[in-house]
């Protein structure tokens, strides 16, 4: 006679499998690492050249809402696409010389792979009754 108990439960893998599946991988990241950092380097170009005010946050921009756009649908991450965020990141790409491109998205994955440690802040507050 087999033990149910041993075994691990059917209902239980799909879930995890499931929740395997929304994370970001390494090599997904450096794919778009490769795709975001030479935009980042053009744009320093430019804006050594005295007219990145101009061009580069249009070039930046472009990085920025594909990214963006791949979190949300492939990804399926709820805030991607919010107002706030977006603004906060063509806000950024007026700095000059700065890979914010690459800097956000390294930011962007690792909240994403880790929402855990950027919810305490509101469980906390719902504890304490602030909220």
């Amino acid at each position: 006679m087999v033990d149910d108990k041993n075994q691990p439960s059917a209902k239980k893998t799909p879930i995890k499998e499931k929740e395997e599946l929304k994370k970001i991988t390494e090599a997904e990241t450096i794919v778009w690492l490769m795709f975001l950092f030479p935009i980042d380097v053009v744009c320093a170009v430019i804006d050594s050249t005295g007219v990145g005010m101009a061009f580069a946050p249009l070039l930046q921009g472009v990085g920025t809402i594909s990214s963006s756009c791949w979190f949300k649908y492939s990804k399926k991450h709820a805030g991607a696409l919010q107002f706030k965020n977006q603004l906060k990141k063509n806000g950024a790409n007026l700095l000059p010389f700065l890979p914010t491109l690459t800097a956000f998205f390294l930011v962007e994955v690792y909240k994403h792979n880790h929402p855990d440690k950027f919810m305490t802040a509101g469980k906390i507050g719902v504890v304490a009754g602030k909220k």
